[in-house]
């Protein structure tokens, strides 16, 4: 399968929920479930590469461009998987009520995030050091946004 095919076959999953909804379910709770497989999937992706970037695996530029690829292309779908405002609806999510009172700044983070994520998976290319940096760098778009629009 190639990673065009798998990036479209993770799409496809992540509208499933969604599309699949029975009439009786709640559209809020769809909501949620589906920005909630989103990140489920960004973490998935992203921990090998802090494990490599930390020293806790061997580097493997092959296997960080594919998850960094994989970053871009689910970053991309960020802003679908916040569209539907739940603020409000006393559905149970991590996102903050801010995600929807400040929608630019929350698209510009999830932007930056994209961008980090592009960059890394170029410095995949130029060896361990150049994608330490840019792991960092992603590191803290993704921090940026968590801070400001995420519960913990």
């Amino acid at each position: 399968m190639t990673k065009t095919w798998r990036i479209v076959a993770v799409a496809v999953c992540l509208s499933l929920p969604a599309a699949g909804m029975a009439d009786d379910e709640n559209p809020d709770e769809a909501a949620a479930h589906v920005r909630h497989a989103l990140m489920e999937l960004m973490g998935w992706n992203i921990t090998p590469l802090g494990e490599m970037s930390g020293g806790q695996q061997p580097f493997d530029a092959d296997l960080a461009a594919t998850r960094g690829q994989r970053l871009v292309a689910l970053g991309g779908m960020i802003g679908d998987a916040f569209e539907r405002d739940t603020s409000g609806t006393g559905v149970k999510t991590e996102a903050l009520d801010a995600v929807w009172q400040n929608p630019d700044d929350f698209a510009t983070k999830a932007q930056a995030m994209i961008d980090a994520a592009t960059a890394y998976t170029a410095a995949t290319g130029d060896g361990e050091p150049a994608a330490k940096v840019a792991f960092a760098k992603l590191g803290k778009a993704c921090k940026s946004c968590h801070e400001e629009y995420k519960s913990e």
